[in-house]
């Protein structure tokens, strides 16, 4: 189904979408294409750059679309919870939706989830998502996440990805933002969806593949260069969106399913206020370490630090404007 044409921008867009990017100009623009081929057209798009140089600015701005907004940070966040953040509070619509930058979504995703967050009455909805493994890992399957327990998030088997993600805007105060990276031992998401589950949320899982997943921490130095060779084939195969679910499916490999006592032992603890997540990559990771490795296996930089001297302050604005500090 071929999208509507442009709507005028309204006071309260339906959707409002937050995308966080930082110097990946080429899957940012494939991550908007998929956004502007969506069926459902009432959105508005909140992009948060991370002190991007200015091709990010230039990508954005050449789809001469109004309802795109472009964000700089002046100083670089070094992850994901800071830009979220901004765009959750800068949202006007009557829900927010997550779109990393270099995931994708199927063209009935926003529609999917806003008529599966009204239909719950949910605070929070996460639909299933693919987490395509690299084109150079042939032989690995793909997985696939947003599974709940009877239509609603579970803590022990339920994990949903920031592009799997909606939520009510009305919800914010009880949902709160992200917290930093480096004040969590697994992953931001996954610590916000914990979070709000265990101050009363609901959180809804919709049975229905809309999200592809691409992680940069599964590609080494997917930040090194400016490539989106994998995004773009797979733009190219959602002409046919049923197909591709299929094909995608078709190398998927089933998840685990922990035993009744593993289960009963990890739902107790879970009430007790110990993510089971968190566990597992507390015997793997400090608090903050597992950032930290993403960033090497990245190509990125050590994280930025919150609090530089004034040496450090002199040498970041020695750089000149148009040389950020790396993400």
């Amino acid at each position: 189904m071929k999208p509507s044409s442009q709507p005028a921008p309204t006071a309260e867009p339906l959707v409002s979408v937050v995308i966080a990017t930082h110097n990946r100009p080429a899957v940012l623009r494939q991550a908007l294409k998929s956004l502007i081929g969506q069926t459902l057209q009432d959105w508005e798009a909140i992009v948060v750059g991370d002190a991007c140089r200015p091709d990010t600015a230039a990508t954005v701005s050449a789809f001469c679309d109004s309802r795109i907004s472009y964000i700089d940070l002046p100083v670089n966040f070094g992850e994901q919870s800071g830009p979220n953040s901004i765009g959750f509070a800068r949202a006007r619509g009557r829900f927010i939706a997550i779109l990393n930058h270099d995931d994708l979504w199927f063209p009935d995703h926003l529609a999917s989830m806003s008529g599966w967050i009204e239909a719950t009455g949910a605070d929070v909805v996460i639909a299933r998502g693919a987490v395509v493994e690299s084109a150079a890992s042939r032989e690995s399957l793909h997985s696939v996440v947003g599974m709940g327990r009877d239509g609603f998030y579970d803590p022990v088997i339920t994990v949903g990805f920031g592009s799997a993600q909606m939520f009510r805007r009305t919800s914010l105060p009880i949902l709160g933002p992200w917290r930093p990276a480096a004040q969590c031992v697994c992953e931001s998401s996954q610590d916000w969806l914990f979070r709000a589950w265990r101050k009363g949320a609901v959180i809804a899982t919709m049975p229905h593949l809309t999200v592809l997943m691409l992680h940069s921490g599964k590609r080494e130095g997917s930040y090194a260069g400016d490539t989106a060779r994998e995004q773009e084939d797979l733009m190219d195969a959602m002409s046919a969106p049923d197909a591709l679910r299929l094909k995608i499916l078709g190398n998927v490999e089933e998840p685990r399913v922990p035993t009744r006592f593993r289960y009963l032992k990890r739902r107790l603890l879970a009430a007790l206020g110990v993510h089971p997540r968190a566990r597992e990559f507390r015997r793997r990771f400090a608090r903050g370490a597992f950032i930290a490795m993403l960033r090497k296996k990245r190509g990125l930089p050590p994280m930025p630090g919150r609090e530089p001297t004034v040496d450090e302050l002199k040498a970041r604005y020695s750089k000149g404007h148009d040389k950020p500090e790396d993400n």
